[in-house]
């Protein structure tokens, strides 16, 4: 598509609507946010934002954040998590192709024990239970649900809440386990980067992100200015990182957008489901912790950061919230990068799999 046409098409996209779901969303999880900050709970500007447009979004009030709007922040999580480089990433680095072996293996068998558990217990459909299960982004899954004959629906809020409750959770333990409170601003001695820095940061990110779209890498926005962000600070050419606020502002924005996902939803229908994926949450974070303590332990890493790498939560939201913890979030960021790039490359297959199976099926059936 030219790039005039795009643009027009963005330009036609700003109705009085979109603003409307927009603001709807953002002034929600505002409230939240400082109701959060102010009975200090775990990482509370993400946390406080994802309930206050959750509950919301259950008493049927339109809002949303649109996907392009959240590409944005995307791309300024990307420079905060850059800024976690240092030459001294590398001396921890030499372990990581072991622990990204380990995600690898641990994807398919996480994928395969969720799919029984929603196919068997939950009663889904095979496209609907696999799709489901596996954890890949929210919109890709659904789309390739939905071509395999899965129910869209049920894949769209299965993947939600499995985010939303891994996101709930992840703070809650690593609180019980280390006695941290995640307070969302990371390294409190960072230096804040200058105007020139942030320029030259600025305008590399953009230009690594245009690459990384052409080249069709998975969450090109995080993972093209994270790259861009990590190479100046790597190389000492910029030292300082962006404002707290920004960060704050980021999470408020990530709240909303997760808790927003479910406006419109028919409670009986979540009500339904929602117990299932509560179950599954639990079975997820029993396996991914009896996993990251084996790889801790076999690796010697830091157990919270093995085990933020290797929950299947969003790669932005578990990649924050490491970094709101200062627990290595480079390691965190690269293996769920690594998650992903395994799903991006494989649910297509699996798709084209079950789509034949699903065709073949209704040709059977209309004999």
């Amino acid at each position: 598509m030219p790039a005039n046409s795009r643009f027009d098409d963005f330009l036609a996209g700003l109705t009085p609507r979109f603003f409307r779901l927009l603001f709807t969303a953002l002034f929600i999880g505002l409230l939240g946010g400082l109701a959060a900050d102010y009975i200090a709970m775990p990482l509370a500007w993400m946390m406080g934002p994802m309930l206050a447009t959750f509950i919301v979004a259950l008493m049927r009030l339109p809002m949303a954040i649109p996907m392009k709007f959240r590409a944005v922040i995307l791309g300024v999580i990307g420079v905060f998590l850059g800024g976690s480089f240092t030459p001294d990433t590398f001396d921890h680095a030499a372990r990581w192709p072991a622990s990204m072996i380990a995600v690898l293996l641990y994807v398919p068998v996480i994928t395969a024990i969720i799919t029984w558990f929603y196919a068997k217990i939950a009663r889904l459909d095979p496209a609907t239970a696999l799709f489901s299960a596996t954890p890949g982004g929210l919109t890709p899954m659904v789309v390739l649900g939905a071509a395999s004959g899965g129910n869209e629906q049920e894949i769209a809020l299965t993947q939600g809440l499995r985010v939303l409750l891994l996101v709930m959770s992840a703070p809650m333990i690593v609180l019980m386990i280390t006695g941290v409170v995640a307070n969302s601003h990371g390294d409190g001695d960072a230096v804040i980067m200058t105007l020139n820095e942030g320029l030259l940061t600025a305008a590399c990110a953009l230009l690594t992100i245009l690459v990384f779209r052409r080249l069709r890498i998975p969450a090109a926005e995080m993972t093209g200015a994270m790259l861009a962000s990590a190479t100046l600070h790597i190389s000492g050419v910029v030292e300082g990182n962006l404002p707290e606020w920004l960060m704050d502002g980021s999470l408020l924005i990530l709240g909303s957008a997760i808790g927003s996902r479910f406006a419109g939803v028919k409670l009986s229908f979540l009500i339904r489901l929602s117990g299932y994926a509560i179950l599954a949450t639990i079975v997820i974070l029993g396996f991914t912790g009896l996993v990251s303590y084996g790889v801790s332990v076999w690796l010697d890493l830091n157990f919270m950061a093995v085990l933020l790498a290797f929950a299947p939560g969003g790669v932005a939201e578990m990649s924050l919230i490491a970094l709101a913890l200062n627990i290595e979030p480079s390691f965190v960021a690269f293996h769920h990068i690594v998650r992903i790039f395994e799903i991006v490359l494989f649910a297509p297959m699996l798709a084209k799999w079950l789509q034949n199976r699903h065709l073949r099926k209704t040709l059977q059936n209309s004999d």
